[in-house]
């Protein structure tokens, strides 16, 4: 792993730091225009394809040869005859293709490029959140509180960065991972990929309707105080918005409340849709707050504002609510998304609903121990969350509780998968590739190694390896523990847990809300927790992990479309 043996050309940023730019997507107009236009990208004239000769006898000497290539009737390329030529093919009509060397008869063939269209859609656990593309950076002399690692630059230029800033999208997600591996086992096929998931997001709230971001902005009262606001997006700003001011080439119109393209006029068809969505329609994230708040004043003003969801609500909006989100759903999907396969139509198995994968698993696969009656810090769980010990703790009784939940949720997600026709990729919970990798799982050989560490790094103290350094602890021989924030923070660096924890994310993220001067805020950021936005995510494995599920069902379909089948 990185962290046990530092590489002199590893990036402690991660791989997609480099990359963020360097993609189709502009962040400004929010679309795939970066590389010439939305057309361009979505509908090209040509392909760039790579030839090459294969001598049909070993040993045969082709680089004492020229080679001349020709596309149709046009200019001709001459390389040595050992090199490829990289020519350009129109898109979709293909060409004919010959090559010839002096004295020897020309040869030819005709091809056309096989280009696969991916859509992604869904949430938090598609768009890559807790990954983003740069993570932020700590301070080398600053702390917060005096105790805890604080940001290098603690204003807006020092937040972490992210393919598209307002839904936390990254390279990272699992749904851009697919793709990319797509293109990687089939180098004779084109894979576009259009991503829209949106953190944050549900079926009725994201996809099809406007809803509220994850990020806050504050705002100044008249006492000077800074209170923070959610983001909201306008009536346009939806993931079906999205797709069909790219996939139409007329301007999109909204018809019984949902967006369509206008006389049918796409630039080309869809060859599938991945999704990720349905747990924020119930409450997932509530129920993740239900289990870990505390039952205290807190919790009871989350209550209060509906931030928490219990097990038995949880249930009830899983049999009630989620039925028609998803026939809803489906009937936009049908209406605005020109699924086809070989046969005349829409082909509703071209949509690709993805399952929620077991985050709540130790080291051992069973669920992550909490507390009874012992002291908090003993447990792994208790540890991950420990920046916000005040407000949080991990009871096993609610855990268990939240855990019998996902499996519910799973069952009932693949029942009306089936009830639309979709394919349900349900392995990324079925297989457990999680098991042993949830959010409170360490590898117990290399505690000593940063990235196995589930507290948060703290100047100081204190009472056992466990423990939160105390402020009143006196002493001049005081030091960063368990490891620098500095020197040891590796946000991609190889690790026994898949699942992004609190303390990772304040690590990683550590999101805060500015004032209207630019400055942070760090009440305004408490009382939202900011700095843990998105925790109890897949991390990069995590998301990997996700990808490889999807596509051992995904293959055979995917066999069918690059042979036009």
């Amino acid at each position: 792993a990185f962290t046990k043996i530092l590489r002199t050309k590893y990036d402690w940023r991660g791989w997609a730091a480099k990359h963020k730019d360097k993609t189709c997507w502009d962040a400004k107009s929010r679309t795939h225009a970066a590389c010439g236009s939305v057309d361009d990208y979505v509908s090209p004239n040509s392909h760039r394809v790579k030839f090459q000769l294969q001598p049909l006898q070993q040993g045969l000497l082709l680089a004492e040869y020229n080679c001349s290539w020709r596309v149709n009737n046009t200019d001709q390329v001459t390389v040595p005859c050992d090199e490829a030529a990289l020519l350009t093919v129109p898109w979709p009509k293909g060409a004919t293709v010959s090559v010839s060397v002096e004295n020897e008869p020309e040869i030819s063939t005709d091809m056309a490029v096989r280009d696969v269209l991916i859509v992604g859609m869904g949430d938090s656990f598609a768009s890559g959140e807790g990954n983003p593309d740069l993570p932020v950076q700590m301070s080398e002399s600053f702390r917060h509180q005096g105790t805890y690692p604080r940001r290098a630059r603690n204003d807006v230029s020092g937040n972490a960065q992210w393919l598209d800033e307002r839904c936390h999208r990254s390279l990272y997600g699992h749904q851009l991972r697919a793709a990319l591996q797509i293109a990687i086992e089939n180098p004779q096929a084109a894979v576009t990929f259009m991503g829209y998931a949106c953190s944050g997001a549900s079926i009725s709230e994201g996809l099809l309707g406007p809803q509220t971001y994850v990020d806050y902005k504050g705002v100044a009262a008249s006492d000077g105080t800074v209170s923070p606001r959610s983001i909201s997006g306008s009536a346009k700003e939806n993931q079906f918005f999205w797709l069909q001011r790219e996939l139409c080439r007329n301007a999109p119109k909204q018809r019984d409340g949902l967006w369509t393209c206008p006389e049918q006029a796409y630039r080309r068809n869809v060859d599938f849709l991945l999704l990720s969505v349905g747990g924020n329609d119930i409450g997932f994230a509530n129920l993740v707050a239900w289990s870990t708040l505390r039952d205290n004043a807190s919790g009871a003003i989350a209550r209060f504002f509906g931030a928490t969801v219990s097990p038995k609500q949880f249930s009830e909006n899983m049999r009630d609510a989620l039925p028609a989100r998803y026939a809803r759903l489906a009937k936009a999907i049908e209406t605005a998304v020109p699924l086809q396969g070989t046969e005349p139509g829409f082909d509703p198995s071209r949509v690709v609903l993805s399952a929620y994968p077991d985050i709540l698993a130790d080291e051992t696969g069973n669920v992550c121990a909490g507390l009874g009656n012992e002291d908090e810090d003993f447990y792994a769980a208790n540890q991950s969350l420990n920046v916000f010990a005040g407000w949080l703790v991990v009871k096993q009784k609610r855990i268990l509780a939240a855990h019998d939940q996902l499996e519910k949720l799973h069952r009932r997600m693949g029942e009306l998968a089936e009830d639309h026709g979709w394919s349900f990729a349900g392995r990324a919970y079925e297989d457990k590739p999680f098991r042993g990798h949830g959010f409170c799982a360490q590898n117990k050989k290399r505690l000593d190694d940063p990235a196995e560490q589930l507290i948060i790094p703290c100047w100081g103290k204190a009472a056992s390896a466990t423990a939160d350094c105390n402020l009143n602890l006196s002493g001049k021989d005081r030091s960063w523990r368990p490891y620098d924030p500095v020197k040891e923070n590796f946000p991609y660096a190889l690790r026994q847990r898949w699942v992004r924890t609190f303390n990772d994310t304040y690590m990683i993220i550590n999101g805060k809300v500015t004032g209207p001067d630019g400055r942070v805020d760090d009440r305004a950021s408490a009382a939202v927790f900011a700095e843990t936005a998105g925790a109890m995510h897949p991390s990069a494995e995590g998301h990997a992990a996700m990808a490889d599920a999807i596509l051992i069902d995904l293959r055979q379909a995917l066999t069918g479309a690059l042979n036009g089948e």
